[in-house]
């Protein structure tokens, strides 16, 4: 019993990692290692999770070049 609410903790802590696989992104080695440094924090983890299912799947943009960017078009949408 405690197997199995063990792998299904694992399983929800890297929902990133698993989106990241299933579209096939690049770079998703580089989720995996942010999802397992930083995400136990909450906005680690969700910055993780728009990561890896907005961004391109051809697209080599790390995760700061994608936050970056994302900053850049909020700034531009409120002038």
């Amino acid at each position: 019993m405690e197997a199995i609410v063990l792998i299904i903790s694992a399983a929800l802590y890297f929902i990133p990692f698993i989106i990241a696989i299933i579209r096939g992104i690049k770079n998703s080695m580089s989720v995996f290692f942010l999802n397992l440094f930083l995400g136990w924090t909450v906005i680690g983890f969700f910055v993780l999770i728009f990561y890896a299912s907005l961004t391109n799947v051809k697209s080599n943009e790390s995760v700061g070049q994608f936050i970056n960017k994302k900053k850049k078009k909020k700034k531009k949408k409120r002038n």
